[in-house]
């Protein structure tokens, strides 16, 4: 049987491109007997390319455009109307556009039509209509088939190959992205082709009632071949013939390396899988997926969260209203699959592709993504490069500094104190009456929650684990900058066992543990945050830790934020979005400090303050945070040297560290270098800065921000420097790293020796309170102790603790002030009122104030205590309760300590009323949105190659 073929070339854009296509259509071996061109919504310069080409026997015009589907559907009626279906030839017989001329009526001579569908931008090579036209005269069953679709401006690439459907409905593109060496030649049969380049017989066409509309733009072609298979007719590809495609969205989405271009495409793509799942689906489970539609709308936001792409959140819940909103649509589609539909849904479940292929496929495209885009996993080599080693070494010192606190499980003095249990841990992270918690309440919820059944142990099991903990984040951030073993063994090992460390170690300085930890891994989430999601959640997270802990770091994470963004635009939203979780964690507080005049408030060490004289600025160039270089001061004082001698034997120490810094700064890949030179310089004028700010008081002592937190940044980029320099010296540079930690260890010799010894101010936490305190505390939170203690004749210090004693989670720096407020006046006149000897009318003051109990402490002024001993004995309002081991004890007669539970109350916050429960609610959800972000999905993100658009024809007049 004779075969005749009529081209339907739908236009839109002109140019280039469909010069290259009507061109591609005339050199064919075996020419269409007709071809219509549909101008669909061009311009009148495409109207004229496609007139003056003279390669259509008709022109139809659409004002407005339309779908390709529907502009194909447009073309084959005016090709009917005129005629335009002359007899055909057979492959090899002379031009036959001359015949078609006049030649009305279809199929008169008994041919066979067959409709060939092209867009502006797919041009046919020489013999793709003749080797597709033959593949379906050798098979007559078939009734659609479809080319292999090449890329236009790399033709030896594989865009497409057929299609098929995934367990779940997805469309599945068969043999894309690859390299054509014809291994894919000897295919025939498949579940769908593409409307590029298809060739369709022209009654199965009429028949099936063309593409479906509600399909616009996807699966338009892979729906209508479903149906043909379910009336009966089979579908093939034809490998032989190829047509180069340019997916300009003329048929079929736009594919453009933009990112909201990749994004409509998504929407669209899931509308449309949506569209058929529910069309494809028997009636009740239609029905149920249509009613579900908004929820599913929802979960598939979530997961899109989770796989890193939250570019297509928005295209996941406006696809699956869309759908929800067009029932007519999909009752459309069904009746079009139910009107035709004779082979049964049994007809193509052996052509759907099955999970295992998916699989492979998906773990091949993600190799060959990650190989074009340069982000191949970089080898860490653990083991074999010192890794390991460095764990052990850290992991050993640990013990041996740390041994005094592996068998507690609670400790207090210094800068720690117990936690809440769980669940007053975790409501202690909302604004409670008023007053903002600290963000590093949240870090403290997180540790608690570790050791659930006993939050306090978290803290004992970091201090612990802080020494290899740093050490392993050191060691990896260390594995990014060189591949040096003794390089990223002088980081790893000289990082952990810094004096920063090493004196919050000794001084139980919490927050600074928790940010030496984090802080190698942020800087290495922080410095690959463009690369994905994932990194840029990671970084975010940890960058609320980091901050949390040290907020005097702020300024300086502004600044590199700054910097970050400023250093390239690629990526931009990425960066942005390390800082949301840390806005969001701060926002009550920074609100509430600008509100009450206090902005500096925003920066206060988190925790409890112990008094500390800050170093000078040569000790805080040699990394020690405190005057006295942790004890060097002492000794060589003890000996009759003073403290400049100390200062130049620690410089003398680290002047191997000094030099191999100085080297790294100057021989270092410049990015490196410039990177380590901003973090040290931010961190020493951080350290600087903090030394000179006294926000707070420990008693009559003003206490200076703690520097110790700048340090951190100013060793991590010291030491990376180091290991920079070190990295040039090749052979050299074991001997000399060698020195210079030997050099490092001797300087914190002193501490190391303190802890060692067990020379450290922490104690059981079940001595922080008498017995008979903690027992009210516990059943009830409410009560509160006043306690005094004698510091000088006629001068005492006194503080309230609520509850069995001090605890962490309960900190609160925004009621913390240099200055004497009206709570502070309050207990010095209860002070004064209890050392005078009087009556009855002081205890319902006490009772006021739910104070049940009044401690003397042991130790300062022994004559002051004595005659505050003397008048408390006398006192009405107080009845005594014994010697304790903190001191003596008075209960206060019948007080009222019956107190709520701190309320969820209003927070006044810019003068709008904001609930406390709904701002830590939206901080829960951002944490947990970013968090689903930082997971690692192995999820990588194809972007096409950028294109240069083809060049448009000036209309002539």
């Amino acid at each position: 049987m004779r075969t005749r073929v009529t081209a339907i070339l739908v236009a839109q854009r002109g140019g280039e491109w469909l010069d290259s296509t009507i061109a591609g259509i005339a050199a064919q071996t075996f020419q269409p007997a007709s071809i219509v061109a549909v101008n669909n919504g061009g311009d009148e310069g495409v109207g004229r390319q496609l007139l003056d080409s003279g390669a259509a026997a008709r022109v139809v015009g659409i004002p407005a455009r339309v779908s390709f589907g529907q502009a194909v559907a447009r073309g084959v009626e005016a090709a009917e109307a005129a005629g335009a279906h002359a007899p055909g030839m057979e492959p090899g017989a002379p031009d036959a556009r001359a015949e078609a001329a006049g030649v009305r009526g279809a199929g008169d001579d008994g041919a066979e039509e067959w409709l060939w569908l092209l867009s502006e931008d797919s041009c046919p090579e020489p013999e793709a209509l003749e080797r597709i036209v033959s593949s379906v005269q050798r098979a007559p069953s078939v009734a659609v088939a479809g080319p292999k679709l090449v890329d236009w401006d790399h033709p030896e690439r594989i865009i497409e190959l057929g299609q098929s459907l995934t367990r779940y409905g997805s469309r599945w593109t068969l043999r894309r992205q690859e390299l054509d060496q014809q291994q894919y030649d000897h295919l025939q049969d498949v579940l769908g082709v593409g409307p590029v380049g298809m060739l369709v017989r022209r009654d199965v066409w009429e028949r099936l009632g063309g593409f479906d509309p509600a399909l616009p733009v996807y699966d338009d072609g892979l729906d209508f071949c479903v149906r043909a298979r379910l009336a009966g007719y089979r579908v093939e590809v034809s490998p032989q013939s190829r047509v180069r495609f340019a997916q300009s969205g003329v048929a079929g989405p736009r594919i453009d390396r933009r990112r909201a271009v990749l994004r409509a495409a998504h929407r669209q793509a899931r509308t449309s899988q949506l569209h058929r799942r529910i069309a494809y689906a028997p009636p009740g489970v239609a029905f149920l997926e249509w009613l579900g539609l908004p929820v599913y709308g929802v979960l598939r936001v979530l997961w899109a969260l989770i796989r890193e792409q939250p570019g297509n959140m928005l295209g996941e819940l406006a696809a699956a209203f869309t759908v929800f909103f067009r029932p007519h649509a999909i009752l459309a589609s069904r009746r079009r699959i139910r009107q035709q539909s004779t082979a049964g849904w049994a007809a193509i479940r052996k052509l759907r592709i099955d999970p295992k292929s998916v699989r492979t496929a998906r773990m091949i495209d993600r190799e060959a993504i990650l190989a074009s885009t340069g982000q191949q996993r970089r080898e860490l080599h653990f083991v074999s490069s010192g890794g390991l080693a460095v764990l052990v070494a850290a992991a050993v010192a640990a013990l041996a500094l740390s041994w005094w606190a592996l068998p507690q499980t609670s400790l207090f003095g210094g800068g720690l104190a117990p936690l809440n249990s769980i669940d007053r841990l975790w409501w202690n992270t909302r604004t409670l009456d008023g007053v903002p918690a600290d963000p590093f309440t949240w870090v403290l919820a997180l540790l608690g929650t570790v050791t659930f059944w006993n939050p306090s142990h978290a803290l004992v099991l970091l201090m612990v684990a802080a020494i290899p903990l740093t050490a392993l984040g050191a060691w990896i951030w260390a594995a990014q900058l060189t591949e040096s073993r003794a390089a990223r063994a002088l980081l790893g090992l000289g990082f952990a066992l810094s004096p920063v460390l090493l004196g919050s170690l000794q001084g139980g300085h919490l927050p600074t543990l928790v940010l030496t930890v984090v802080l190698p891994w942020l800087l290495l989430a922080a410095t690959r945050c463009r690369e994905s999601w994932s990194w840029a959640g990671t970084a975010s997270l940890l960058a609320a830790v980091a901050l949390a802990a040290a907020p005097i770091l702020i300024p300086a994470a502004l600044v590199l934020l700054v910097a970050g963004l400023f250093t390239t635009l690629r990526g931009i939203a990425r960066v942005l979005t390390t800082a949301l979780v840390p806005l969001a964690l701060f926002a009550p507080k920074l609100v509430t400090s600008l509100v009450d005049g206090r902005p500096l408030d925003l920066i206060l060490d988190p925790g409890i303050v112990t008094p500390f004289e800050a170093g000078t600025t040569r000790h805080l160039l040699l990394g020690f945070p405190e005057f006295g270089l942790d004890g060097w001061a002492g000794i060589l004082d003890a000996i009759g040297l003073g403290a400049p001698p100390a200062t130049l034997l620690v410089g003398v120490l680290l002047l191997p560290l000094a030099l191999l810094a100085l080297l790294g700064l100057f021989t270092g890949r410049v990015a490196v270098t410039l990177f380590n030179a901003l973090l040290g310089g931010l961190g020493m004028l951080t350290a600087i800065a903090a030394g000179q700010l006294h926000l707070t008081t420990a008693g009559a002592v003003s206490v200076p921000l703690w520097t110790g937190s700048g340090l951190a940044l100013y060793w991590i980029a010291v030491l990376g420097l180091a290991a920079v320099g070190a990295d040039t010296l090749r052979r050299a540079a074991g001997p000399v790293v060698a020195l210079a930690l030997a050099g490092s260890l001797l300087a914190v010799a002193p501490v190391g020796a303190q802890l060692l010894l067990g020379q450290v101010p922490f104690q059981p936490s079940s001595a922080q309170m008498p017995a008979l305190v903690q027992a009210a505390g516990e059943s009830d939170p409410g009560v509160r102790t006043l306690v005094i203690t004698p510091e000088a004749p006629r001068s005492v210090r006194a503080e309230l603790v609520e509850g069995a004693g001090v605890r962490l989670d309960a900190v609160r720096t925004t009621l913390r002030s240099a200055e004497t407020g009206a709570a502070d006046a309050r207990i010095a006149e209860l002070v004064g009122g209890l050392a005078s000897v009087g009556g009855d009318e002081l205890r319902g003051e006490l009772r006021d104030e739910r104070i049940g109990f009044v401690l003397l402490r042991e130790g300062g002024d022994d004559a002051e205590r004595a005659e505050l001993q003397r008048v408390f004995d006398q006192h009405d309002a107080l009845a005594g309760a014994g010697l304790t081991r903190q001191g003596l004890l008075w209960r206060v007669t019948e007080p009222e300590t019956e107190r709520a539970v701190p309320g969820d109350a209003a927070t006044e916050l810019g003068g709008t009323s904001f609930s406390g429960h709904t701002i830590w609610t939206f901080q829960l959800l951002v944490v947990l949105g970013v968090l689903l972000l930082a997971l690692p999905t192995g999820e990588v993100t194809w972007r096409p190659e950028k294109r240069r658009r083809p060049k448009r024809k000036a209309v002539q007049a």
